[in-house]
């Protein structure tokens, strides 16, 4: 049989499934008129509130602009760029720098990001790509490529534009992806960054805008953000206890934009915890193999975690599928299959299945065994004949 699918399927009351549609009991009232909550490690978004609305993202936008800076540019941290007056003008917060005056690329980053600074924005744009439109592009291709459907950016410091929006969904994703960059996970958890300037009297201390980072324990990240269209915007992320949670709150009021951002955070510690069905290297089952020396072992080959609610249990399924039926040898490490794991119902992930230790063939079903047995028996066969027809010779020369 050329394929065949082994289920081997394992109920085992562990984990907690939040229940489909509707509010859960508990989930924090929000005065934003969008936002999610997601658990960063897992991607899976534990609270929603418009989501998917178009809103105007203001200075959050940066958080894009240095996951583009960083992916293109991360080997030129250390180039000096000039300011131009189309930078040094852009409007909005700024580092007030001159024209002519130079930075380093990374200091730029962290003025945009700490300080929110429009004009640095300005400048790692055009000294990427040129200009602000060509980084724009940039800054679609790659909110394209991270499922970020609903973001259209037109400049790299949110300044209001009705064709710069997004959604707190696309947000929460761009986000994602941004911290999981060292360097800007570096700069959006650090509270104050100094820059070397030649002008003493010119500003030179950054202090990070995001309130969190002094008020919420764990708090790790990432970029305010306002305009008068955009209203109070926020993106916070915070750690505690093993896990990582985002929060994305859109259009909120004055000092509600803490609330709500704390209120979500909270949500996501309190409320949910996270699971581990499967750690890599963990035994999954021994299974016969044709013409094998032994069974093989196989193992998981990564882990898989999941983020569950504290107090809904529903039953933990894993689907072992083998590709092939397993013929040996088989070699330690070989990929056969997958692992599908489900939860309450819902598939949660899928992890390799590999083949544990190395499985060999028994000697007497190879090939060069049976070869062996074949040319053996064949000489043995000739060997016969001719001693058959030098008796029947013999025979005949004798009675002449």
């Amino acid at each position: 049989m050329n394929s065949r699918i082994f289920y081997f399927l394992i109920l085992i009351p562990l984990c907690f499934l939040p229940a489909a549609g509707g509010a859960q009991a508990g989930e924090p009232e929000i005065t934003g008129e969008a936002a999610v909550l997601m658990d960063l490690d897992t991607g899976r978004f534990l609270y929603e509130k418009n989501a998917d609305r178009v809103m105007y993202p203001a200075s959050t936008t940066k958080i894009l602009t240095a996951l583009v800076a960083v992916r293109n540019g991360y080997d030129r941290m250390d180039d000096r760029v000039t300011m131009s007056e189309n930078a040094v003008y852009a409007g909005g917060s700024a580092i007030w720098s001159a024209p002519g005056e130079e930075f380093s690329l990374e200091e730029l980053l962290w003025s945009a990001l700490l300080g929110s600074a429009n004009d640095a924005a300005t400048a790692v744009a055009e000294h990427l790509c040129g200009s602000v439109e060509e980084f724009s592009a940039a800054m679609n291709a790659e909110a394209r490529r991270l499922g970020a459907w609903n973001t259209h950016f037109v400049n790299p410091h949110g300044l209001h534009d009705e064709r710069h929006y997004t959604t707190a969904r696309d947000l929460a994703l761009i986000a994602r992806a941004a911290l999981n960059e060292p360097l800007i996970r570096e700069m959006a958890g650090t509270k104050t960054y100094q820059l070397s300037r030649a002008d003493p009297d010119a500003l030179s201390l950054l202090v990070n805008t995001n309130k969190l980072l002094w008020r919420y324990e764990g708090a790790i990240g990432l970029k305010t953000g306002y305009t008068s269209q955009a209203g109070q915007c926020l993106v916070a992320a915070a750690e505690r206890n093993g896990r990582t949670v985002l929060a994305v709150v859109l259009k909120s009021e004055g000092n509600n934009i803490w609330t709500d951002s704390i209120a979500l955070l909270n949500y996501g510690f309190n409320r949910f915890r996270a699971l581990v069905p499967v750690t890599e290297g963990d035994a999954i089952c021994s299974v016969p193999v044709v013409f094998g020396d032994g069974e093989a072992v196989l193992r998981a080959g990564s882990g898989l975690t999941h983020v569950v609610p504290v107090d809904e249990p529903a039953p933990v399924r894993w689907e072992l599928r083998l590709n092939r039926e397993l013929v040996a040898p088989l070699r330690g490490g070989e990929q056969v299959g997958s692992l599908v794991v489900h939860c309450g119902g819902e598939e949660i992930g899928q992890v390799p299945v590999l083949v544990a230790a190395d499985v060999p063939r028994l000697f007497h079903t190879t090939w060069w065994y049976r070869g062996g047995l074949v040319l053996g028996g064949l000489f043995l066969l000739v060997g016969g004949l001719r001693f058959s027809i030098r008796r029947s010779r013999a025979r005949f020369y004798r009675r002449r």
